[in-house]
């Protein structure tokens, strides 16, 4: 007080003009503008400052930035003013220059001043947003559940009841904060106002609604007299069921008609069949009160669900099923080697029958021996032949072609060119030293002189000019042997004319007779193949093979006969040309058998097996090389064999050739086991096609051998593939085992494969021959399931393991087609799938209305408490009024009883309510009492629905025990 002079307690007004002396007692309190002008004020104010919210909340954060920037950048941004456009002060100013009093410039100095302020600014802040949100909303600027929301918070004007007692409320609540206020201590002035406002408030509202308090009060009443009696607790058991239901219409309609049970006795909750969210919260509600009545149906269920399991097949042997796999695959491996060991005969048999070859050494000095005798025995026909031409020395015949070409070519010879030399000349000069007619023998020992000359000088020196000299000369005598005969066929030419003799007897018709009949001796040899001689002329053991050749000189008539007085070279005495048609006929044979000798057995494919540099010397060809020359891959090999056939005949030919072949294909082919690889022999046969065409009875046995062992190779592959199928399949994992144990994890151990459903069905076929292991198999199954897909975990108090809902679940979805080929029927399979479906709609109860990972105790509680509560806050007043009017109208006495009373009554009363849980709870359990709860009730029929509650309850036992249900058939 020492701080207040007297100048401070002058009211502003009076302190320029009056002086202290002239002041009274009165003129120190202080005194504002009156009740009425500050509650006007105030209401004014929470309009005022309602009204232009959004403009000062805007402008408010737009001056935070500013403050904001100056501050960081040092700067002196202008700030927007207080009385913008659309703010609380605008629309004060707007006000105020229209004659409405501004709030600030009305004065509240008195403590009823500022009560009626208070009051003024309560029902202003009580009406302003209802009558605000009742506004945006119908102009239809705020709609949907941003409108509704606004509503409960605030109101929406909907009534002028509404209206009213918000604002009776609202203006009781700014009074008493205010007077409270004003009372109180500046320490708890906060506190103070805050529960005179809530005081204030709360008469406000009692004042307002004095004609609903009463209703209110009758329905609590009643609400609180509900579960003294089954009527009362049954119709608050409705009313929880139907209050809880998402939609009660699909609720009652999903009930009317209950269907069977998924799987016979588990009976699904009121929940589980429905499907109702609101019916799912109200059951987990409801199972936290009574854990045991909802554990016992899930033990209930479970069991229902297992027995059935069970029932598919009850007794049966599983390792009857790994007997029965090794006896499938016994039998499969021994039809398979009974054929496998049929094949391998029969292609050893037709391997043995292509034969066992000649080693290439053995058939080269076979094939050599052949050729040198046949060739021997060509040469001394030849010699013979050619010694039957002149066997007595005596022909001779002219030689006036010779001659002449030797004086042609030694007259004609160029002076620069180099004479003859050496043999050239030697033959010259023999030629000179005879006469106009010559001996036989000298003219056929002249023509092997120069033949071998011709050899001589051109592998010497090739086709020079004495090569061609020495031809001419060659010529040249085989003219003068051809003249002599061409002589002697005109002379008898000219005699046939004149009629002196026949064609027949001519030397012409009768060489034309020789040369068919020894035409036809060959072909007679080749025809024969006894003596080996085959397409050519000449074998082992031949001698000749040309009939009708005499070796004597023909008749005197038909010959020119011997020179009278001829004795020799020696005798000086002239020769007479006497080489008749005999001698001529005798010299072609021979030069036809030097000729066929030489085509046959000295061609470039035979002539170097046999040669050597001398009869003693090493062969130049090894006998290894031998056969590989005639029979091999190379196209000539035709050729080949068909010179050596022409040489030593078929047989010989043939069956030197076929054993050689045989043993190189027996080295390339053969198998260990005596077979032959039908890839290779296929590939043999192919790169010697063309020689085989000369060995037809060959190739036939080739091919034989060919199927047979394409076939072995068959059988072995499809008897590898049935045994190797068997044994990798899980009959194999099978075959060892012998506890039903090992079995039926095997059997097991199928669903998990890929291939499950052909696995699966091998394991059915073969079992489902044995009846036991048929049993068994399906046994195994079953154990399987029960093994893998039911937990250790108890459920309840039933001994009894609880099925894996959702590994259950997808088993059945991915092996139902796996399980039918099994051997379980449609049905069963279908009573697998009722259990996962079961399964399934349990589930809901634990899932469907639960906070995913997360607990839900808070949630349990809050739906327990949800459902203990009463009906509304007027009901908890009427109670309390209920408990203590008594003591207001009765004195110390008539209280002390009223609340004994209250006390025994909310004591009886929470017996009820713990009644009313238990016939939700028993309708939560069975879909057909909640179907009877829901009926809705008529004057018609109250009493059957009465009637048949009474039933189902009469031995219900309530005060904490689970309801005891009754049988199905007297529900419906």
């Amino acid at each position: 007080m020492a701080d207040i002079t007297f100048n401070d307690l002058i009211p502003q007004d009076k302190r320029q003009t009056a002086s202290p002396q002239d002041l009274s007692f009165d003129d120190l309190i202080p005194q504002g503008d009156g009740v009425a002008l500050n509650a006007g004020a105030g209401l004014n104010s929470a309009l005022y400052t309602t009204l232009g919210a959004p403009v000062d909340l805007a402008r408010g954060a737009i001056n935070m930035g500013i403050r904001g920037t100056n501050y960081a950048l040092g700067s002196d941004l202008a700030q927007v003013p207080s009385d913008s456009f659309g703010g609380s002060e605008s629309i004060s100013s707007m006000f105020g220059a229209i004659g409405v009093p501004e709030p600030k410039d009305v004065r509240a100095e008195t403590t009823g001043e500022r009560i009626a302020r208070g009051a003024g600014e309560g029902v202003g802040y009580a009406v302003a947003p209802e009558a605000a949100i009742g506004g945006l909303m119908r102009t239809g600027t705020l709609t949907g559940q941003l409108g509704e929301a606004a509503a409960r918070m605030f109101g929406s004007g909907s009534s002028a009841g509404s209206t009213v007692a918000n604002a009776v409320s609202g203006g009781a609540a700014g009074a008493g904060a205010t007077g409270a206020m004003e009372a109180a201590p500046d320490q708890w002035k906060p506190l103070a106002g805050l529960a005179g406002g809530m005081g204030g408030g709360f008469a406000g509202a009692l004042a307002s609604t004095s004609p609903q308090i009463a209703k209110a009060a009758g329905r609590s009443v009643a609400d609180f007299a509900a579960p003294f009696t089954a009527g009362g607790r049954e119709r608050l058991a409705a009313d929880q069921l139907a209050n809880a239901a998402t939609d009660p219409a699909a609720v009652r309609a999903a009930i009317a008609d209950i269907p069977p049970e998924l799987v016979p006795g588990s009976q699904p909750t009121t929940f589980q069949l429905t499907g109702d969210m609101g019916l799912g919260g109200l059951e987990r509600a409801a199972q936290t009160r009574k854990p045991e009545a909802f554990n016992q149906r899930r033990a209930d269920q479970n069991s229902a669900r297992l027995a059935s399991l069970e029932s598919l097949q009850p007794f049966g042997a599983p390792e009857k099923v790994a007997e029965a796999a090794r006896g499938y695959v016994r039998s499969i491996e021994d039809m398979t080697q009974q054929a496998y060991d049929l094949g391998l005969q029969r292609a050893r048999d037709s391997a043995d029958a292509v034969g066992q070859g000649v080693a290439p050494e053995i058939a080269g000095e076979r094939l050599r021996a052949a050729l040198e005798e046949g060739r021997a025995s060509a040469k001394a026909l030849e010699r013979n032949l050619w010694s039957t031409v002149d066997p007595d020395g005596s022909l001779a015949l002219g030689t006036g072609k010779t001659r002449q070409q030797v004086a042609t070519t030694l007259s004609t010879f160029p002076k620069s060119a180099k004479p003859p030399q050496g043999e050239e000349a030697a033959i010259y000069s023999a030629v000179n030293s005879y006469g106009d007619v010559m001996p036989f023998s000298e003219v056929t020992a002249l023509q092997s002189r120069v033949k071998t000359e011709l050899r001589a000088e051109r592998l010497a020196n090739g086709e020079s000019p004495a090569y061609r000299r020495l031809s001419q000369l060659n010529g040249a005598l085989q003219a003068d042997i051809e003249q002599a005969v061409a002589g002697k066929m005109q002379q008898q030419a000219q005699a046939v004319a004149r009629g002196e003799l026949s064609f027949e007897e001519t030397l012409a018709a009768s060489f034309q007779r020789e040369l068919e009949n020894w035409k036809s001796g060959r072909q007679t040899v080749a025809r024969d193949s006894s003596g080996g001689a085959g397409a050519g002329r000449y074998g082992p053991g031949r001698t000749s093979a040309v009939p009708g050749i005499s070796g004597a000189a023909g008749k005197a008539d038909r010959g020119f006969g011997p020179a009278q007085g001829y004795q020799g070279l020696s005798s000086g005495q002239s020769l007479l040309p006497n080489f008749d048609r005999a001698a001529a006929e005798r010299l072609a044979a021979a030069q036809a058998a030097t000729r066929s000798r030489a085509d046959v057995f000295d061609n470039k494919t035979l002539a170097p097996i046999s040669k050597r540099p001398s009869t003693v010397a090493p062969y130049d060809m090894p006998a290894a090389s031998i056969p590989a020359r005639i029979f091999s891959a190379r196209p000539d090999s035709v050729e080949a064999i068909a010179a050596l056939r022409q040489a030593v005949g078929d047989r010989t030919a043939l069956r030197q050739i076929e054993d050689y072949a045989v043993d190189r294909l027996r080295k390339t082919a053969l198998n260990p086991d005596g077979t032959f690889d039908p890839a290779k022999l296929e590939s043999w046969r192919r790169s010697h096609s063309d020689a085989l065409k000369a060995l037809p009875e060959l190739d036939a046995r080739l091919q034989n051998a060919s199927v047979a062992s394409r076939t072995l190779a068959e059988v072995s592959k499809e008897r590898r593939f049935a045994t190797d199928e068997a044994r990798q399949s899980r009959l194999g994992a099978l075959l060892e085992l012998s506890d039903p144990s090992d079995v039926t994890r095997v059997v097991g151990s199928i669903f998990q494969r890929q291939d499950r459903m052909q696995q699966m069905a091998k394991l059915a076929s073969v079992a489902g021959k044995d009846p036991e292991a048929k049993q068994g198999l399906r046994k195994a199954i079953v154990d399987h399931i029960a093994g893998r897909l039911v937990s250790n975990t108890e459920v309840g108090t039933s001994g009894q393991g609880a099925i894996k809902s959702n590994q259950f679940q997808t088993f059945i979805r991915d092996n139902a087609n796996a399980l039918r080929v099994a051997g379980f029927s449609a049905d069963e399979v279908k009573n697998m799938t009722a259990v996962a479906e079961d399964l399934q709609r349990a589930n809901r109860s634990l899932t469907a209305v639960r906070f995913p990972g997360q607990s839900n105790t808070a949630q349990d509680v809050y739906k327990i408490q949800a459902g203990d509560a009463p009906a509304t806050m007027l009901g908890r007043i009427a109670m309390g009024a209920a408990a203590t009017g008594g003591f207001a109208a009765n004195g110390a006495t008539g209280g002390f009883l009223g609340i004994v009373g209250a006390k025994a009554a909310s004591a009886m009363r929470e017996y009820g309510l713990e009644t009313v849980n238990d016939i939700v709870a028993d309708a939560l359990l069975n879909p057909a009492r909640a179907r009877i709860l829901l009926q809705k009730a008529t004057p018609a029929n109250q009493g059957a629905i009465s009637e048949i509650m009474a039933r189902n309850y009469r031995n219900a036992v309530v005060a904490g025990a689970a309801v005891t249900t009754t049988d199905q058939s007297s529900e419906k």
